[in-house]
């Protein structure tokens, strides 16, 4: 019986490949590969331990394994991240992987390491770039010199965003660049829950004459939620009513900072934290707009989901988010800072609903470039030409 060729999916944290990494365990899977998982499965993850427990027996049910590597999302964590290192290159020789493919900044430096001294290839998928246009000055001194000089043991990198993706193939060393559209949505299921709208507004407590501003996304200080309440607060209009779907989670939980934001502010009457949901698609059918105000995103599946719902987004003006959202066409986009702007543009689309209800038409179609069947075909060619090279 001929034996099955095998896979390294690789990441900081099992979340990770949650996440991010199902779709290109399934395409491999089809393509006759086996599937091994490895990060950290204990500890750091932004999901719950049941969620996390759900990913191992998924890829156990699909042919895979998991292996638990001691490594964090800290750059200051030598020791956790060289054990894990040391792990990896153990794993890859008694595995005989045909390539690895990794994700995050730490999983792709120990990714690369180890595929360079193993002989291994190496794919890399970077989920945002922590160096940007208007990025800290930090993170340019700490993690582009790295990804610059790691980039040479790089068969294929992949890029997520049209920034990332420009500067890596004029900068950088990769043997192949690939821009991929994230990990895609599945477009066509926000249509579906367009009809829903009136139920769900009922269940928040809202009239018909409420302005539903939704935000989606974790209470961090990354996503930023407070710049929107404080233009909620500027506005000071009665009949706009925000609503952040989210749970914080690990240090940059910001749950408690924005309760107390709110209480001071007096907007418990406008300002609601709705915690973890699972209807996301039936709160976009509630909104009348979305809110994506990030200080960093590689792409950022909020932003596109709440377009293919057919919503007008207010954005921050930053990175991965700059491909789809464009001032005045998509709807409004400023600094990530500019709580007077953000107010403006509330304020806009609240009182121009024709404009509104046209713009939102008009994200579905571009929420088209994104669908998750776009990605997934481009990947699949990654695959199959890593394949063909063996």
């Amino acid at each position: 019986m001929e034996k099955k060729k095998k896979v390294l999916m690789l990441a900081t944290t099992a979340a990770m490949s949650a996440q991010f990494n199902r779709n290109n365990i399934l395409i491999l899977e089809e393509m006759g590969y086996e599937v091994h998982v490895a990060g950290n499965f204990r500890k750091g993850n932004p999901i719950s331990d049941e969620a996390v427990r759900e990913f191992y027996h998924w890829t156990k049910d699909h042919g895979g394994r998991c292996f638990q590597i001691p490594s964090t999302r800290k750059v200051y964590d030598i020791i956790n991240n060289f054990v894990a290192l040391k792990k990896v290159i153990k794993l890859i020789r008694e595995e005989n992987y045909e390539f690895i493919h990794c994700h995050t900044p730490i999983g792709s430096v120990i990714g690369r390491l180890a595929g360079r001294k193993t002989g291994t290839r190496v794919l890399y998928t970077a989920h945002g770039l922590h160096f940007f246009k208007g990025a800290p000055l930090i993170n340019w001194i700490l993690y582009y010199p790295v990804e610059k000089f790691l980039s040479r043991y790089t068969d294929v990198m992949i890029l997520i965003n049209h920034e990332d993706y420009n500067r890596v193939l004029k900068k950088f060393r990769a043997k192949k660049v690939v821009y991929v559209p994230g990990i895609g949505i599945d477009t066509e299921e926000f249509k579906k829950h367009r009809s829903n709208r009136q139920k769900m507004r009922e269940s928040l407590g809202l009239s018909d004459k409420d302005f539903m501003l939704l935000s989606v996304g974790e209470l961090s200080g990354r996503k930023n939620h407070e710049v929107i309440v404080k233009a909620v607060n500027e506005l000071g209009r009665p009949d706009v009513k925000y609503f952040i779907a989210g749970k914080g989670k690990g240090k940059d939980n910001e749950e408690e900072h924005l309760k107390k934001l709110i209480e001071e502010l007096g907007l418990e009457d406008r300002v609601s934290l709705l915690g973890f949901r699972e209807d996301a698609p039936d709160l976009y059918a509630a909104a009348d707009a979305v809110a994506f105000p990030s200080n960093r995103e590689g792409l950022g599946l909020a932003g596109i989901e709440a377009m293919a719902a057919g919503l007008p987004i207010l954005t921050s003006n930053i990175n991965g988010i700059n491909d789809y959202s464009i001032n005045g066409e998509t709807g409004f986009s400023y600094r990530p800072n500019d709580v007077s702007g953000f107010a403006e543009g509330i304020a806009y689309l609240a009182d121009n609903p024709e404009w509104s209800r046209k713009v939102g038409e008009e994200n579905i179609r571009r929420a088209a470039d994104y669908d998750y069947h776009i990605a997934n075909e481009i990947m699949r060619g990654v695959y199959s030409e890593v394949d063909g090279e063996q």
